[in-house]
């Protein structure tokens, strides 16, 4: 073999090494899936469900996921690589074919976490979710489909969508905007004040319920077209409170916070 040839044989096993993941797999403790979603959406009578761990770096300070029929949840952490558990669920009509299914499933890590799978029809069905142990500081892009997406403690450029499952959100920062159609939407903020450009929360068809620590500062931007809108906070200006928007300030002001919903209900105390 020329000199060439193996110089580009070498660089192409290193970069399928690089890009190749290795997981612990474990039975799942329950016989639920993400949330009842397959469930939910699918007819298949019979399943087989396990749980896919592993580690790998966080590369370039960027986090994607790609996920469907399945939740996303990332947690920060002090740490500097990411840990990843994947629930992988598949239904068939028989116990058998959904064990098989499972095998055909593979997640990739490399750029972006997502699923690969066989094409699904009838009864026969999969779904992911996953959970991710992530470093406090980083850059996000989340997408899902029929699940829900829960972030906690995590800092940066954050943009998320799902449709037809909830969002909630625990002490974040940065510039975020996340939405979500078919789904509520919880945001629990801490601190003295936004920390970041801004937050963005909006749905299409769901209610938002906002708790707000007493002391807190920022613009607040609120706006319901089919639903009501109560605001009880003491550092509220009442005065850029209507029926169904709110412009005002907390306290001193601050960064935006932003929430929208089509139909439902704004919760801000």
């Amino acid at each position: 073999m020329r000199p060439y040839a193996l110089i580009a044989c070498a660089a192409l096993c290193a970069a399928a090494t690089l890009h190749a993941q290795s997981f612990t797999t474990h039975p799942c403790s329950d016989n639920t899936d993400d949330r009842g979603t397959i469930a939910r959406f699918f007819g298949g009578a019979e399943q087989a469900c396990e749980l896919r761990t592993t580690t790998f770096p966080l590369v370039s300070g960027r986090l994607n996921v790609e996920s469907m029929n399945g939740g996303i949840e990332v947690i920060g952490e002090d740490r500097h690589d990411i840990a990843l558990e994947a629930r992988v669920s598949a239904r068939a009509g028989s116990q058998s074919d959904a064990a098989g299914i499972l095998h055909e499933i593979t997640i990739a890590t490399g750029g972006t976490v997502e699923a690969h799978g066989p094409k699904t029809s009838g009864n026969r069905n999969w779904s992911v979710s996953y959970k991710l142990h992530v470093p406090h500081h980083l850059a996000a892009n989340l997408h899902t489909l029929n699940g829900g997406l829960t972030l906690a403690a995590i800092e940066g450029t954050i943009r998320g969508e799902t449709t037809n499952g909830s969002l909630s959100i625990d002490h974040l920062a940065g510039d975020v905007e996340i939405s979500t159609t078919n789904g509520s939407i919880h945001a629990t903020l801490d601190g003295p004040t936004w920390q970041g450009p801004r937050l963005d929360l909006s749905t299409t068809n769901g209610a938002i319920s906002v708790s707000v620590p007493a002391n807190y500062s920022a613009h607040l931007k609120a706006d319901t077209t089919n639903g009501s809108i109560s605001l009880n906070h003491p550092a509220a200006d009442q005065s850029g409170v209507h029926r169904h928007e709110i412009d005002t300030n907390l306290g001193s002001g601050g960064p935006t916070i932003s929430f929208t919903t089509t139909n439902g209900g704004i919760s801000i105390q």
